[in-house]
């Protein structure tokens, strides 16, 4: 999606929004499939998601052409899809009350089953984690990516036509997907570990 030519960004774009068709849960679930897509469409967009002072830079778009605009319309919509498709709520299966007794009190049949506490692990890895519930994706796309996505959203409803109704249609996807979303108080893994 990232590619310079832009014919080449609009297939691979295309091949996405399929992606999001067939198999859209197990995208966004797969180990780094959260991440370092998002990642990918702000990079893709010009929308800068960290300010470091070292390494490559990237520059925001100032103005369009009417092909970039469509382009970034496309753009847009695709990003709508895919945080559609994160933030979809997962189905709740009826279980019976023996299956939730079992779920809470049993030991887990499930290789690697207590990983997710970390206590033998190298440090996390937070682009590459498997991001398998709504909460956590919740989560952390408001720790990295709400800001920019905000502000990239913002100067495309400024340019107007199918790129400001890509943008607005977007804003309610975010409102929607965020609407029960509650940030954690707790202290973060990783402030703990800065403080070392």
């Amino acid at each position: 999606m990232t590619h310079l030519s832009a014919d080449i960004s609009n297939d691979s774009l295309a091949v996405m929004e399929w992606l999001l068709e067939v198999a859209g849960s197990e995208l966004v679930n797969c180990p780094g499939g959260w991440v370092k897509t998002l990642g990918t469409f702000c990079a893709m967009m010009g929308w800068a998601v960290s300010s470091s002072n070292g390494g490559w830079t990237s520059a925001t778009r100032t103005s369009m052409k009417a092909k970039d605009a469509q382009t970034l319309a496309k753009q847009i919509t695709a990003l709508s899809r895919f945080l559609q498709a994160g933030f979809a709520d997962e189905s709740s299966q009826v279980e019976s009350s023996s299956q939730y007794w079992d779920a809470l009190y049993r030991v887990p049949r499930a290789p690697n089953s207590f990983e997710y506490l970390n206590l033998s692990g190298a440090r996390r890895d937070e682009e590459g984690e498997m991001y398998s519930n709504r909460a956590a994706r919740q989560e952390i796309f408001c720790k990295r990516f709400l800001d920019a996505i905000s502000k990239g959203l913002d100067k495309a409803k400024k340019e107007g036509g199918a790129t400001g109704r890509a943008a607005s249609s977007m804003e309610q996807v975010l409102k929607d997907g965020l609407a029960d979303f509650e940030p954690s108080t707790a202290m973060d893994t990783q402030d703990l570990l800065d403080l070392w």
